[in-house]
Parts: C-alpha cells; structure tokens; sequence
C-alpha cells in the first residue's frame, strides 16, 4: 500500500478517535459522571474492574480507528473523485452498526441501549465526518460530478423507477411476514406510530390505518430519494469509470443507513432485528439488480483496469 495512503490514514484515524474520546467527555461531564462512557463499554468488552480496563480499552479504540483511517483512506484514494460528506455519513452509520451488533454478539451487551442511541450516533457521524474530511483535505482538492447528474430528468425518472422497486420490496416483504403470524399491516402500523406519533407501545396497539398510510408515504419517499442518489452515481459512471466505486459508495451508504435504523427502532418492532435486515437486504439486491440491467457499463468498467484509476 502507498506510502502516502497510510500517513493519510493514521492521521484520520488518530483524529476520528479524538473526536470519539472528546464527543464522549463532554457528554459525561454533562451528566455529572466523568469517564462513564469509556468505563462502561471497557467492562462490557473486555470484562473486569470497569476503571482497571479503561487503559486497555483505550489502547483498542485508538488502534481501531487505525485500521478504519487506513481504510477509508485507501477507498478516497481508490475512488479518485468522492464526496467527504456523503462518505463520512457512511462511514458513521458502518461504525455505528459495529458497535450495535458487535456489542449484541459479540458479549450479548447492548451498549447502544445502555449508552442512550443519539449520543453514540452523534458522536460516531462525527467520527466517520472527522475521518473523511482530513483525508480530503490532505489529498487536496478534487472535482466531483456525481451530484450535478441528479439533477438530470432521465436520473430523476430511472431514480424513481429503482425507489419504488425498493420499497415495494421491502413493503411486500412484512406484508408476509405479518400476514404469516396473523397480523397484516402490523410493521407499517408499528412504524408509523413511532415515527410519527412518538407512540414507543405501537406494536402491542394492533393496526392503525392511519399510521400505517403515513408511514408508507415517507417509507416510499425515503426509498425514491435513495433511488435517485443511485441512479445518479450510476449515471456518471457511465461517463466516467473511476466514479463506478462510487456506486458501490452508494450502496454501502444505503445499507449502513438501514442497519443503523433497524438498530435504532429494533426495540419497537414487532419483529426480531434479523428481520429486518432480510428486508433490506433484499431491497438493496433487487435496486442493485435493476441498476446493473440498465447500466451494463458498470459491470465493463468493474472488470477493467479504468476502475482504479484515480480521476484528474
């Protein structure tokens, strides 16, 4: 690996864990119990006295931040053109599942739950930003072009078209599995009572219509809004074959924001969390798929040598 990838790397790494270690700080200062945070997931994770394991657990948070500074660094670096933002986002929402399903596997701990959900998603969104802009920033600057493409009507149409695949998908998918247990329209029902009426016991309500078509309308807009990033980053790698990654950026994006949500709301659903990921997961295969039909320049530009090379 090059030489200037790892300095950019351990860099981003060093200053997205600092980010982390101050973010923290400060909100248990707040909370009038300093060194909670870091005490608590070192005696989740590696078990003993919580403040005996803090060094340790810190000597593992920082070399952690090593290998994803070293990672994102070689994707930016692969990409050749990127958005830091939109990246930095994914890579917050990636670092936020690690630790949510990682924890729950790994130990059977949700630290999510014991942490409290937006202070461990702030604060990694402000990791994964932290991150991506310090590499951006030492690569110097680069043109992009994915966004201009989104503006364009056929993006728009084809990004609607892929949206609503996606979302259909996911919709006919706990139609199933709540029509299988005796309880159709029971995930949109839940959904949308804590989404929009704050209602955490929707669940145990039975269904209400009314949540259930307000939620449908935002799970479809969410879902054509996404289409048409897709369709957009598809269409300038058309164009251009280095942006094919960005793709691919795109997708782990999507997913990332997925998971993170099912993390988030999976205390509220009806149905256990690995189902919900199956529904993302097959909405991701199925807009993946139509994508790949409508732009086999994707799949010439993944076997050609033009994919790694970097965009003037």
């Amino acid at each position: 690996m090059d030489i200037d990838i790892l300095k950019r790397g351990a860099v981003a790494g060093f200053v997205g864990a600092m980010v982390v270690v101050l973010w923290f700080l400060g909100v248990d200062l707040v909370r009038g119990e300093p060194l909670a945070t870091p005490a608590f997931v070192a005696s989740a994770l590696l078990g003993g006295s919580a403040l005996a394991a803090v060094p340790a657990y810190t000597i593992l948070h920082f070399m952690s931040f090593q290998v994803v500074g070293t990672a994102t660094s070689w994707a930016m670096d692969r990409l050749g053109v990127v958005a830091p933002t939109l990246l930095g986002l994914a890579v917050g929402f990636l670092l936020f599942d690690l630790i949510f399903y990682g924890s729950v596997l790994s130990t059977g701990a949700d630290v999510v739950a014991e942490l409290g959900w937006p202070p461990v998603l702030v604060g990694n969104f402000l990791a994964g930003l932290a991150v991506t802009h310090t590499i951006h920033r030492m690569q110097g600057e680069r043109r992009g072009g994915w966004l201009s493409e989104a503006l364009q009507g056929p993006v728009v149409r084809e990004g609607i078209t892929v949206g609503l695949v996606g979302a259909s998908a996911v919709a006919l998918w706990f139609l199933i599995v709540d029509a299988a247990q005796g309880q159709a329209l029971l995930t949109p029902s839940a959904l949308g009572g804590l989404l929009l009426a704050g209602e955490t016991g929707a669940a145990a309500m039975g269904v209400n219509m009314t949540w259930v078509v307000g939620y449908t309308l935002v799970h479809f807009g969410v879902f054509i809004g996404l289409g048409i990033l897709l369709a957009a980053v598809a269409a300038t790698g058309d164009e251009t074959p280095p942006l094919v990654l960005g793709t691919f950026l795109a997708f782990v994006t999507f997913e990332a924001l997925v998971m993170g949500v099912v993390a988030l709301l999976s205390q509220f659903l009806p149905h256990a969390w690995w189902t919900v990921a199956g529904a993302n997961l097959l909405a991701a295969v199925a807009m993946g798929a139509l994508l790949w039909a409508r732009h086999p320049s994707i799949a010439r530009a993944l076997s050609s040598d033009e994919v790694l090379v970097a965009a003037e």
